[in-house]
């Protein structure tokens, strides 16, 4: 993996870097030679002072006589630059009236052997619309040119026409190339450098970049092999840091989630196992004789199987909840009916214990819900308030129509649960006080099974401090079919 990453960014670095230096050679070779051409076209000042002194109608004979502008050119453009000694006397000025005749001792400049090189085959006259006069037609692809002026001033009607220069196909001198080739040797120096520091940086990148991965990767085997305790170190704030990130949120839910399957094999365990050797003591009586199977014998073991069964339906809800796969028959049923009905099989025991419940309702509000499952919630409220209501006290139940929502409210005097737990009283198996609670006969999973059921129901269940002293249990239940 490293190589591959090392690879790619060395490539690709180094491939940007040869495709820089050979356009910047590119580059250095044209604005080389333009250069030199706009050099060259510079040191025609005397014959763009004769060419604006010269009437410009007469321009026009340039045209019909080529052989003319020819030797007006040879007679006003400058020496080569390799003539270093004493400029030569310079023939009377051209005129029209002069004689058209070779010059004896001045050969032509730039006349080498290369016919390229020749000036009359580079240079042209323009007009000042850029239209040729003389000279040669043909252009290269570099091509310069120089006003021709009247009166020192280019403005307006002083711009008299251009003075066009072709570079040559070859025209550098020793002095040129060596020039160029020394700049050659030092762009592919810096391309080399440059080569260099890629692939070093390419080196620390691919590092960089493996580090991480290497650690999650490290971090993936340990998970798969079911230890969830181990967290990867978060040095980094970028997309990798964020990834290690989220790989630590999940080690910690995962952690927890273990955590909590044990707890709930546990407790599920440990609450089967009350009722279960209840029975088996019962039994076992019966078989040594100890005990006959009278009303009392057979009352005490049929509440011990009930609660079997109750835990064991509980149970059920709670796992069908917790897949997403507890179904409900929704019908439209009258809500202040099922708690009344609910009232009504508790009542007895409340008032036993010297608990007054008092039932806030309207006449009638009519919910969408599966009325066994609605009950069953209502009995497991009501049975949690009885359990944990010190007697005398109350039990006041409000339902009310809020926005949309049927808002169901139970709510006790004392004892209350403390601030900190309220949120982990809808917990599975979850008691403020385990061994009060199981001597009262208490699971620890009707809330749970409350929660499952209402959020079945689209609707939303929480607990807080009742005005009473005591616990308050909010059930919110949507009016309408979600």
């Amino acid at each position: 993996m490293f190589a591959k990453i090392f690879t790619a960014v060395a490539a690709i670095s180094i491939l940007v870097v040869l495709v820089m230096a050979l356009m910047v050679a590119v580059w250095m070779r044209d604005g080389f030679a333009r250069y030199l051409l706009r050099g060259e076209l510079a040191r025609f000042d005397e014959l763009a002072s004769s060419l604006a002194e010269r009437e410009q109608s007469k321009w026009a004979e340039f045209r019909d006589e080529p052989q003319m502008w020819g030797a007006f050119v040879h007679a006003h453009a400058p020496r080569p630059k390799a003539n270093f000694g004493p400029r030569p006397s310079r023939s009377p000025r051209f005129s029209p009236e002069a004689p058209l005749g070779p010059r004896p001792t001045n050969p032509p400049p730039f006349a080498t052997g290369d016919d390229s090189m020749r000036l009359e085959k580079r240079i042209v006259l323009l007009d000042r619309d850029g239209m040729q006069v003389a000279g040669n037609i043909e252009r290269s692809a570099l091509f310069e040119r120089r006003p021709i002026c009247a009166n020192n001033s280019c403005a307006g009607a002083n711009l008299l026409g251009y003075i066009g220069l072709n570079a040559p196909i070859e025209q550098r001198d020793a002095s040129d190339t060596f020039f160029l080739r020394e700049q050659y040797a030092s762009l592919a120096l810096a391309a080399l450098i440059a080569i260099a520091l890629s692939a070093a940086a390419a080196f620390i990148i691919a590092r960089q970049l493996l580090e991480p991965i290497r650690r999650l990767e490290s971090g993936a085997k340990t998970m798969a092999a079911g230890n969830y305790t181990a967290r990867i170190k978060q040095d980094r704030s970028d997309e990798l840091g964020e990834l290690i990130g989220h790989y630590n949120t999940l080690a910690a839910t995962l952690e927890q989630t273990a955590k909590a399957e044990r707890e709930w094999i546990s407790n599920t365990s440990h609450e089967l196992q009350t009722p279960l050797a209840v029975l088996r003591a019962q039994i076992e009586a019966l078989q040594d004789g100890i005990r006959q199977p009278d009303d009392k014998t057979l009352t005490e073991m049929h509440a011990a199987l009930m609660r079997l069964s109750r835990l064991v339906q509980d149970l059920k809800t709670l796992s069908y909840g917790r897949e997403a796969e507890l179904t409900c028959s929704l019908e439209k049923e009258d809500l202040p009916s099922l708690v009344k009905q609910a009232a009504e099989t508790v009542r007895s025991k409340l008032s036993a214990k010297g608990i007054e419940l008092d039932l806030n309702l309207p006449a009638q509000m009519w919910v969408p819900c599966d009325q066994g499952q609605i009950g069953q919630v209502m009995d497991n409220l009501l049975e949690n308030a009885f359990r944990y209501t010190d007697g005398p006290g109350q039990i006041r139940v409000n339902l009310q129509d809020a926005e949309g929502f049927a808002q169901l409210t139970v709510e006790d005097t004392p004892p209350a649960a403390p601030e900190d737990d309220e949120e982990k009283l809808f917990d599975r198996f979850y008691r403020v006080e385990a061994s009060r609670s199981r001597a009262h006969g208490g699971s620890g999973l009707g809330l749970s099974v409350c929660k499952a059921i209402v959020e079945a129901h689209g609707g939303t269940i929480s607990a807080g401090r009742s005005e009473l002293g005591g616990v308050q249990i909010v059930i919110r239940l949507p009016k309408e079919a979600v």
